[in-house]
């Protein structure tokens, strides 16, 4: 949210001092903040507003870094107020508190995901057994404790009655006819995603939007829209295949099967496709041949790269930015928020398996 420019004016103050009505002499009203004039070239001027529309959209994600820091910021302060009140309540020290109600309710660690992650992380730990067991077993702790803190802070703010005020950033967002969605048209939540289907974050990220889709149905419309990154050779003929596909309303059952086997996409494997899910080859042939969506898919990712998202997957939530395979708790958060935001009942959390946090630039 832009701040608005301020001025003091002493103009009027100092005549009146001096018995001078202010309207003997010929004054400039205060310009309104987005009349402020910051460039002049030749008797035109480039006005605070329109320098705006012109910078505004690309420093979104710059704006919404600004605001979560601010917000982590603010909910520490508050935190620790909270916590200092509750300690000497108790009659105990901070440290004393925060054991109490953090460190001493970490429970036993699980034998299952120890073996579990020193296989997955071996080859980051210690050569000695010993030494990587100890290491993952004060992960899996220092985990907890996070998870026990966040807890606590929840439970603390919610007795208080914290609010937190501050506005975030927002962009619009313009979703075009015929671009690819599902969930309803009026849902007050609207996701749109910037993606790329040889992007392998991207893939993993998409059993979190069909578990975001689930839990909050009705309420959350989920928008598609490409980026192809240029690493990736087949994604910007992917990304057009699949529109082709939805032309005969198989965009979806395409969509999934292009993530399913990003590392064999070609146009011969797409036919294939096209044809085992029913499509008719010769006008999906025909389709991506003559480069139909070429245009479609450009524009895509114009716009992301309007919006400071370059690396993949992007995404917009009611026009705020979320960046990466976030695990699903960061989507939730806003999604929740969004909906505290419009008074509207946020549904019950379902156990997700998180994807794990990435992007491709």
């Amino acid at each position: 949210m832009r701040t608005p420019w301020t001025g003091t004016l002493f103009g009027c103050a100092l005549l009146a001092a001096a018995s001078v009505a202010c309207a003997q002499e010929p004054a400039a009203a205060a310009a309104a903040p987005d009349q402020e004039v910051v460039a002049r070239i030749g008797d035109e001027v480039i006005t605070a507003a329109e320098l705006e529309t012109m910078a505004g959209p690309s420093l979104v994600k710059l704006r919404q870094d600004i605001y979560d820091m601010k917000v982590a910021q603010l909910k520490q302060q508050i935190f620790d107020r909270l916590v200092a009140e509750q300690a000497t309540a108790a009659g105990l020290t901070r440290a004393e508190y925060l054991k109490q109600q953090v460190d001493d309710k970490v429970g036993e660690i699980d034998e299952g995901e120890i073996v579990k992650l020193m296989s997955m992380y071996r080859s980051r730990l210690s050569q000695d057994d010993a030494q990587a067991r100890e290491q993952v077993i004060q992960a899996l702790k220092q985990q907890q404790m996070a998870v026990q803190q966040v807890a606590l802070m929840d439970r603390l703010f919610a007795e208080a009655g914290v609010e937190i005020l501050l506005e975030p950033p927002r962009v619009d967002i313009a979703v075009p006819a015929g671009t690819p969605s599902r969930g309803p048209a009026t849902a007050p939540v609207v996701m749109v995603e910037y993606t790329d289907y040889q992007c392998p974050y991207c893939a993993r990220v998409q059993p979190v939007i069909d578990q975001l889709m689930e839990r909050y149905d009705g309420k959350l419309r989920h928008v598609f829209k490409n980026l192809p990154l240029p690493m990736h050779a087949e994604a910007q003929v992917a990304g057009e295949a699949a529109l082709c596909a939805g032309d005969q309303d198989k965009y979806w059952e395409f969509h999934d099967w292009l993530f399913k086997n990003q590392r064999n996409i070609s146009r011969e494997t797409m036919l294939g496709a096209a044809g085992e899910l029913g499509m008719d080859t010769e006008l999906f042939a025909a389709c991506v041949d003559q480069g139909t969506y070429t245009e479609r898919v450009d524009a895509d990712m114009r716009e992301a790269r309007s919006f400071g998202i370059t690396g993949t997957p992007g995404f917009m939530i009611n026009g705020r930015v979320l960046s990466g395979a976030q695990p699903i708790e960061a989507f939730e958060a806003i999604i929740d928020e969004e909906l505290e935001r419009r008074g509207i009942e946020v549904p019950a959390k379902k156990a997700p398996e998180a994807a794990e946090a990435g992007s491709e630039e």
